[in-house]
């Protein structure tokens, strides 16, 4: 799971961050405090919060936001072929990617543009992801995958993800969010102890990260 830290439009003094450069953070148990102050910073940002004059008030205001928004989602690598979130693209809606199990249409707005490609759509083999790939039953047959491709249409190179394999690739974003949480857990405790949970429980909520996937 990865998360776009944006430039909050001038020099952050609430908390340390790693970066506010439009730089790429991994959102799981490995992440930092520096790097969990930069996830905190650009879900703050992007939910509207400005006006903030210490960490205690932009905690408090970003445990009242109704919704956490902040760029990021899912990025895909195989055979040196790369699929980051696009612009548009948003941490919350990471559950989107269930609706591939149903070969149903995802939208992920002006990129990665997804597409499922199933048996008898004359579909040819690209890269594949994920520990188990269906067989290619026929060349006119094709792989049971979802093909997604960097941004918006059908160009450039791509990557197949296999749809069997899409339960697992969801249960581990799910598990490095879960990860996330306690690195954010350490960093409330030292930055703003007295509200450690309800942000914990906050960012959980809307991220919709403990929730038990349907699958």
């Amino acid at each position: 799971m990865m998360c776009r830290i944006g430039p909050p439009g001038g020099e952050f003094t609430l908390w340390p961050v790693a970066a506010v450069d439009g730089t790429w953070l991994h959102l799981d148990g490995t992440a930092d405090q520096h790097d969990v102050g930069s996830a905190l910073c650009a879900l703050y940002f992007a939910g509207g919060g400005s006006t903030a004059g210490s960490t205690d008030e932009a905690v408090h205001e970003l445990i009242g936001f109704d919704t956490l928004y902040a760029p990021g989602g899912l990025l895909l690598r195989d055979n040196g072929t790369s699929v980051e979130p696009g612009p548009r693209s948003e941490l919350f809606a990471w559950r989107t990617w269930l609706a591939a199990l149903y070969r149903a249409e995802i939208d992920l707005g002006p990129g990665p543009w997804v597409e499922y490609v199933g048996p008898g759509m004359g579909a040819e083999v690209g890269a594949e992801v994920g520990p188990e790939v269906g067989p290619e039953v026929g060349p006119d047959v094709g792989p049971d995958v979802v093909r997604v491709w960097p941004g918006e249409g059908r160009a450039g190179p791509y990557v197949d993800v296999a749809r069997q394999a899409l339960p697992g690739m969801l249960r581990q974003v799910q598990r490095d969010l879960t990860g996330f949480l306690g690195a954010l857990r350490t960093w409330a405790a030292t930055h703003s102890p007295d509200q450690t949970e309800l942000l914990v429980a906050a960012v959980d909520a809307g991220l919709e990260i403990t929730e038990p996937l349907p699958l």
